[in-house]
């Protein structure tokens, strides 16, 4: 299917499709290991953008103890960087996995006090399992375990790996405030290895032929593994004198920040995109195990990028090219064309924000790629150009940067802009992003 085309009068077109990649922004000599340093690896979490790439942008632009914002934290990279740089920071997300991870992953625990607690963990979880996995589980029942699993939760667990789930869940609440977040990023982070998700998939595809692990065996490795992150973490953050920054995870909407008004000094986020329903779904085994969701449908709903437009009136993009986008899909497919609709304006309410809370000449980083849907090019990153100049920013830099790996799959089919199979597939979904950075001008 030929791409449909747009018009070109945007103000800010030519500065964009001018673009070639700097490899400097690239960051393409980086291994896993090195992207996943200090608490950076704690939880797997769908397209964040690497440390490194934050840390630039909040040393290039911000001073030390000047406010970072990242009003779309996802597992808080943003606000990891800023505490090691110095820098007090602030993060929102409406996901409450990404509220637990983060929450997790900017609090540095004494490695002595972690050492403590997870030996009385595993003092506590072995009083329960007896020699096998579970030959007495009668003081896990009598403590409250649910009758009856959802069914949700029974489509991806078997019986016997929820009831040794629910107690290490049960194990953690007898520690203290501290060090929980550390213990709950950590069994979150194990439930697809010891459910029927395929190890091989990122998206959500059941195999009911899969080897289940031992989910105590399993989630102490994980905690072993992030032990070792944390205490570099306390190291670094010891040596740099930024125990104390002030580094706080809100699970909040950025369409409404829960912020005073010109209170942050610099934003640095990587926002949703029109497709971000799909992160919702991968999510899920998390949201389904703390009860955060019950239905799929629903805990999508929230998001901004999902694919439910229920109001009639969404509301103005402010932008032409968001404009000439729906129109174009419009043609082929109306249904995407009021998800895109609803999504920028959604995108505007936020920006509103950010100008409300951001300071005179403070500015704003956002790393974002253009995708394709229904055979129309969307062009995320020149349509919230359009959006944030409406508002009375100015675009300062623009900078392409080609992107060496992501977490979810880059393949996608161009017709339908869904995930694809490499074979199936037509194009890499997000192969260069732009690292846009705007300047609130002064009133």
């Amino acid at each position: 299917m030929a791409e449909t085309g747009l018009s070109r009068n945007s103000a800010f077109d030519r500065l964009f499709q001018d673009q070639v990649p700097d490899p400097a922004w690239s960051f393409a000599h980086l291994t896993q290991k090195d992207t996943n340093y200090l608490t950076h690896g704690y939880h797997r979490y769908p397209a964040k953008f690497i440390p490194q790439l934050a840390a630039a942008l909040i040393e290039a632009y911000s001073r030390a103890g000047e406010w970072v914002l990242d009003p779309f934290m996802g597992s808080g990279t943003t606000l990891v960087e800023a505490k090691r740089l110095g820098r007090p920071s602030v993060g929102i997300d409406i996901n409450p996995v990404a509220h637990l991870i983060a929450r997790a992953k900017v609090r540095a625990i004494d490695p002595l006090v972690l050492q403590k607690a997870i030996q009385a963990l595993q003092n506590r979880l072995l009083s329960i399992r007896g020699p096998s996995l579970f030959d007495n589980m009668d003081e896990l029942f009598a403590s409250g375990v649910p009758s009856g699993w959802p069914s949700r939760l029974r489509y991806w667990f078997r019986e016997d790996i929820l009831l040794a789930l629910e107690a290490i869940r049960q194990a953690i609440e007898t520690l203290s405030e501290e060090v929980r977040p550390f213990f709950w990023c950590a069994l979150s982070h194990i439930l697809k290895a010891v459910s029927y998700w395929h190890d091989k998939s990122v998206k959500p595809i059941r195999k009911l032929s899969k080897a289940i692990p031992n989910p105590h065996e399993v989630f102490f490795r994980q905690v072993r593994r992030m032990a070792q992150g944390n205490a570099q973490f306390w190291t670094v953050l010891q040596q740099t004198g930024s125990i104390e920054t002030y580094a706080q995870p809100y699970l909040a909407d950025a369409r409404s920040l829960p912020l005073a008004d010109e209170s942050i000094d610099l934003i640095v986020t990587s926002p949703p995109y029109v497709t971000s329903y799909e992160y919702a779904d991968l999510h899920q085994l998390s949201a389904l195990w703390f009860a955060w969701a019950t239905d799929l449908r629903e805990f999508r709903k929230s998001f901004i990028g999902r694919s439910q437009v229920e109001t009639p009136s969404i509301g103005s993009v402010h932008s032409p090219l968001a404009e000439s986008i729906i129109n174009a899909l419009s043609e082929n497919d109306p249904r995407k064309a009021r998800e895109v609709h609803q999504y920028f304006a959604e995108m505007y309410t936020c920006f509103r924000e950010w100008r409300r809370v951001l300071r005179s000449g403070g500015r704003a980083c956002i790393v974002i790629g253009n995708t394709h849907l229904s055979g129309v090019e969307v062009q995320n990153a020149q349509v919230f150009a359009e959006q944030l100049s409406s508002l009375g920013f100015e675009l300062e830099k623009v900078t392409l940067r080609e992107i060496p790996n992501k977490v979810l799959p880059q393949t996608r089919d161009k017709k339908t802009g869904k995930f694809a199979k490499s074979e199936k597939a037509d194009y890499l979904a997000y192969p260069v992003e732009y690292v846009v950075v705007f300047r609130r001008v002064r009133d």
